[in-house]
């Protein structure tokens, strides 16, 4: 009895941590530090990117809020799925962050993904986004001139991909935001100096050396799971994003957002 009494007891804590564990990884969120080159590029360039936030209620939102301050991005990115599904309350917790956001006082741009796209009272949160000054991207371009450096920033669509308003020059850094890189790729250019995507969640379950298990759209073993990625002339970076979907489970792969510094090529 007392050797079956200390099985039921190491089960017992083993489930509690693992429990512990898999909670800290869908609801504490860590910083990503991201350091990519161009050839184009003058001068450092720093970026926020938040990703995938599926309305999750993050235990440390209070420290991800001064971490980026202190990073002090020239800009920040949301590539799409902020919101989970637009119900009233989804919005209400997704509002919520971004209005914390929004007291940093940094240019936001933002673009849609599969679950507002495919979901309810977008155009409730689209209002919300323009209230709060952030910029809307469907699949249209702004030029920027960020240190000396000449950039086109172009967001897309997740359903109505298009490049049609695409329109840039040979002198720009060329940064697409897409939430799903394979729309990229599928209708690629070759003039895309930067694809920051979202959308896979780094698989939520990962393993050592493999990586992802599956990712929505790129399978199982997915290629562009997480992180930095060459595809042709182009990096393509992929945020895990700061939620979860349909269940809160994440292994090896906590929640995140990404602090990028683009860098000339020494």
């Amino acid at each position: 009895m007392k050797k079956i009494s200390k099985i039921a007891l190491g089960l017992s804590a083993t489930a509690i941590a693992l429990g512990l564990y898999i909670n800290n990884q869908c609801f504490v969120a860590k910083e990503e530090k991201v350091t990519l080159t161009n050839e184009k590029l003058k001068n450092p360039i720093k970026i926020t990117q938040i990703s995938d936030f599926h309305s999750n209620a993050i235990k440390n939102l209070d420290e991800l809020l001064a971490n980026i301050k202190r990073f002090d991005p020239d800009f920040i990115i949301l590539t799409g799925d902020i919101i989970d599904y637009g119900t009233e309350n989804k919005i209400k917790r997704s509002v919520y962050f971004l209005e914390k956001l929004s007291r940093l006082n940094k240019i936001t741009y933002y673009i849609t993904g599969n679950h507002e796209e495919g979901g309810p009272n977008l155009d409730v949160f689209l209002n919300e986004i323009d209230r709060l000054g952030i910029k809307y991207l469907r699949n249209e371009g702004e030029n920027l001139k960020i240190n000396g450096n000449d950039l086109y920033l172009y967001g897309t669509s997740m359903f109505d991909f298009s490049y049609e308003n695409y329109k840039t020059s040979d002198k720009n850094v060329n940064i697409i935001l897409s939430h799903f890189s394979k729309k990229v790729r599928d209708n690629y250019r070759g003039d895309e100096d930067f694809v920051f995507s979202g959308h896979t969640h780094g698989g939520q379950v990962r393993f050592p050396i493999i990586g992802g298990l599956i990712a929505p759209g790129e399978g199982v073993l997915p290629d562009f799971d997480k992180g930095t990625f060459k595809f042709k002339n182009t990096i393509i970076y992929v945020d895990s994003g700061l939620g979860n979907t349909f269940l809160p489970l994440r292994f090896l792969d906590q929640i995140q957002y990404s602090n990028i510094t683009l860098v000339p090529v020494v």
